[in-house]
C-alpha cells in the first residue's frame, strides 16, 4: 500500500517522494495524531439532548511477533446522520470512531471521551460482559440494547443441534424469533431451559441461557422499536470492514503493533472527518 501511495503521488502531482518515507510519515503523525485524540471530542459539538448510538466490537489484525491480535473499534454517531438510503439500507453521514489494538481497558479509557458529553445515549452491542458492566458502571442511565442479530446467531445455532428435522427446526426458530420482538425473551428462555438435549446441544444450551438469562433487560426489543430505536449493531460491522479490514487484512499483511495502531489512528482521524486536523498537526 505505501508503494501504491508513492505511485499515485506522483501520477497526480508529479511530487516523487519513496515509499519508506511515505510509510514513516504515516507512523509518525499516526502516533502523534492519537496522542491528541482524546482533544477530538469537542471537534463535533451535539446539540443538547440530541440522541446518539455508540457501538463497539473487535476484529483480529495478523501481528508479527503476537500473531492474531483483536482491534477493537468504537463508533458513535448521532440518530439524525441515520439517513435512508433505501427502503432496505441506511447511510450514516458522520459518525466518530476510535481504534485500539490491544487490551479493553486502554480501549475505554480512548472511547471515554467521544460519550461522556452525551446526556441521551443509546448503546448497542454484542453480550461481552466487559461492555455492558463498564456502560452499567459509567452510563447507568444510557439505554443498553443487545445486538439482536447476535441473540439470533445464537438461537439458530443451537437449534441446529437440538433439532434433527429441518422443517421443525425452522419452525421453531421462527415461534422464538416473534417472541423475542414481542418482549418476550423470559419466555423463550424458559423454552430452551427446559427442553431435554444431550453431547454438544446440552453444551450449547447452558450458553444460550446463560447469555439470555445476564442480558434479558437489554432484549426488550419490541420497546426498543417502538421508540424508533435501532437494534442491531450493523453500523459497526461495516465499520469495521470499511475502517480497519479495509486497510490492515488486506492478502499476506503482517503487522508490528505499534504500526498497525498508527495506521488504524489515520483511519480513525480520516473516517471521522477529521483529516483536517491531521494536516494541522503537519503543519506545525
Amino acid at each position: 500500500m505505501f508503494a501504491e501511495g508513492e505511485q499515485l503521488l506522483e501520477k497526480l502531482s508529479g511530487i516523487q517522494v519513496n515509499a519508506k518515507q511515505i510509510e514513516r510519515l504515516t507512523h509518525t503523525y499516526g502516533q502523534v495524531w492519537q496522542e491528541t485524540q482524546a482533544q477530538q471530542a469537542d471537534a463535533v459539538k451535539p446539540k443538547e439532548g440530541q440522541l446518539h448510538y455508540a457501538m463497539m466490537d473487535g476484529g483480529m489484525v495478523l501481528t508479527r511477533k503476537e500473531g492474531w491480535k483483536e482491534m477493537k473499534l468504537g463508533r458513535v454517531f448521532a440518530a439524525s446522520a441515520l439517513l435512508a438510503a433505501s427502503a432496505q439500507r441506511n447511510f450514516i453521514h458522520q459518525s466518530q470512531y476510535v481504534a485500539h489494538l490491544g487490551d479493553h481497558h486502554t480501549f475505554l479509557e480512548k472511547l471515554s471521551p467521544q460519550v461522556d458529553h452525551l446526556t441521551n445515549l443509546v448503546w448497542i452491542a454484542d453480550g461481552a460482559r466487559w461492555i455492558w458492566d463498564w456502560i452499567e458502571q459509567y452510563y447507568p442511565d444510557s439505554v443498553q440494547i443487545l445486538d439482536y442479530y447476535h441473540v439470533k446467531e445464537r438461537l439458530c445455532d443451537f437449534a441446529l443441534e437440538a433439532f434433527r428435522d429441518q422443517a421443525l427446526r425452522k419452525e421453531w426458530v421462527g415461534q422464538q424469533e416473534e417472541l423475542l420482538l414481542e418482549d418476550q425473551a423470559e419466555t423463550v428462555l424458559a423454552s430452551i431451559a427446559l427442553m431435554s438435549c444431550s453431547g454438544k446441544a446440552k453444551q450449547l444450551q447452558k450458553s444460550i441461557c446463560t447469555y439470555y438469562q445476564h442480558n434479558l433487560k437489554r432484549m426488550r426489543y419490541k420497546t426498543f422499536r417502538q421508540k424508533e430505536l435501532l437494534i442491531g449493531s450493523g453500523p459497526m460491522e461495516a465499520a469495521h470492514r470499511h475502517v480497519i479490514q479495509h486497510r490492515l487484512k488486506r492478502s499476506g499483511q503482517r503487522w508490528t503493533t505499534q504500526g498497525a495502531q498508527q495506521v488504524a489512528n489515520l483511519r480513525v482521524a480520516h473516517s471521522s472527518g477529521l483529516w483536517h486536523t491531521v494536516r494541522q498537526l503537519i503543519s506545525t
